[in-house]
């Protein structure tokens, strides 16, 4: 019997009514949505406790996916809380990991907009590291609606380090859908900021990390070396990947 761990992920964000367990960053390397180096830098960010958002416009293309392989990597000194309608500004205590399932005003019951959406960012004030997705392909669609529609100030926009895009080759020309569930998918462009300045493209899918992404070469390597090990080994589920990381590098 597998037993829990007290840094493991909460396990409603693991999708256990699925029948196949959920995607790791490992297997995400393996499909190509990340190659090593970008794996790595993103990792020695959010290990750090950089806030992330994941964008894509087209559902099913991972973003979810994405986020939940992410957290594998936050801080252990940041427990998980779930951002949830009507509770949102009710944490308190000190900074977490807090987890929206989705920024949407779409109808699941778990998804936060207006006034929940804002305390989702306020969030950011007390030093919580923010975790989300949005159906947004780019970084203005992102600040539109999430400052313009839902009247977050630009500090707290700027509080979430990362907005990271996810793309898939492979759509139905006319009708905005996957063809398959084999059609690659990919992260197409990374922003950064500091959580005070605007935020900088620091990645493509065509040019890779620019030079405007800052790099910590001994963590990024010591990160690299833990995530080509674990290629190799068995050890493949999220939060089997989280503990060997938790006890390996940071």
């Amino acid at each position: 019997m597998t037993t829990s761990h007290p840094a493991d992920l909460p396990p409603e964000l693991l999708d256990p009514e699925s029948e196949t367990p959920p995607r790791s960053l490992l297997d995400l390397i393996e499909l190509k949505v990340f190659d090593l180096e970008l794996a790595a830098w993103l990792v020695s960010r959010i290990s750090h406790g950089a806030s992330f958002i994941v964008g894509s416009g087209l559902g099913g293309v991972g973003k979810t996916t994405t986020m939940r392989a992410l957290l594998a990597f936050a801080p252990a000194e940041r427990p998980f809380v779930r951002a949830l309608p009507g509770k949102v500004g009710e944490v308190q205590g000190a900074p977490s990991c807090v987890i929206s399932d989705e920024l949407s005003d779409h109808p699941p019951p778990t998804y936060l907009w207006g006034q929940n959406l804002r305390d989702f960012f306020a969030l950011s004030q007390r030093g919580h590291m923010l975790v989300g997705n949005m159906h947004t392909d780019d970084l203005e669609e992102t600040r539109a609606q999430i400052c313009a529609t839902n009247e977050v100030p630009e500090a707290q926009f700027r509080s979430v380090n990362l907005y990271a895009f996810v793309r898939v080759e492979g759509v139905a020309p006319g009708t905005g859908r996957i063809k398959d569930e084999t059609s690659r998918r990919f992260i197409n462009e990374i922003y950064l900021s500091d959580g005070r300045a605007t935020h900088q493209m620091v990645y493509t899918c065509g040019a890779g990390l620019g030079a405007g992404a800052p790099r910590e070469a001994a963590h990024e390597g010591r990160i690299r070396r833990f995530l080509e090990e674990a290629l190799a080994g068995n050890r493949r589920g999220i939060n089997e990947v989280r503990r060997h990381f938790l006890q390996r590098v940071q």
